[in-house]
């Protein structure tokens, strides 16, 4: 919860699972299913947080909200709300600061329709079989979500973004039994 606090402050805040293959860092990002209530992962909760924060505010408080979710898969980005969308470059800019262009960015105004999108973001996903994990995630994904802020008594703005990253796993080659392709992933 401090981090949602944070990210509506308009800091940015990030949270990243990192582990071996088959250690659980989708699972802790997710849970076992987007809509399981009790076992939901900090995604969902921190979704959870954001909104329940915002239907709190007060009146003269205007939220904008965007999702966008991308993967870096074998040093590519690709946008996986778009997956047409491949080989995406990341940038500079002096007023957006680091962004990745042409990226595309969803405006939400409900829990549900994040977890729309999160769950065609996570089938666009590179998953693949290894030893240790039937459905092991292949790449890194970053989920990102941008909330802005308008005061409409004095006219000031803030915006703070949360990214959430479940990174590949990490493993020893020899464990996993992986060969070509899957080789060049690890």
């Amino acid at each position: 919860m401090p981090i949602v606090e944070s990210v509506l402050e308009g800091f940015n805040g990030s949270i990243m699972a990192y582990g071996q293959t088959s250690s659980g860092k989708t699972h802790t990002m997710l849970g076992p299913d987007i809509d399981d209530q009790v076992n939901k992962g900090i995604i969902p909760r921190m979704v959870e947080g954001i909104f329940s924060k915002i239907e709190s505010a007060p009146e003269d408080i205007e939220f904008t909200v965007k999702v966008s979710m991308i993967e870096i898969y074998n040093e590519k980005i690709r946008d996986l709300l778009d997956p047409k969308k491949n080989n995406l470059r990341i940038h500079e800019h002096k007023d957006k600061g680091v962004y990745v262009k042409d990226m595309t960015e969803s405006y939400v105004g409900s829990e549900d329709e994040v977890f729309s999108l999160l769950k065609i973001g996570n089938e666009n996903r590179a998953i693949g079989v290894t030893d240790m994990n039937s459905q092991s995630s292949r790449s890194h994904s970053c989920f990102v979500l941008q909330i802005e802020q308008k005061n409409l008594s004095d006219f000031s703005s803030r915006t703070g973004k949360i990214f959430l990253v479940d990174l590949a796993g990490s493993e020893r080659i020899s464990k996993t039994g992986v060969s070509g392709a899957s080789l060049t992933e690890a």
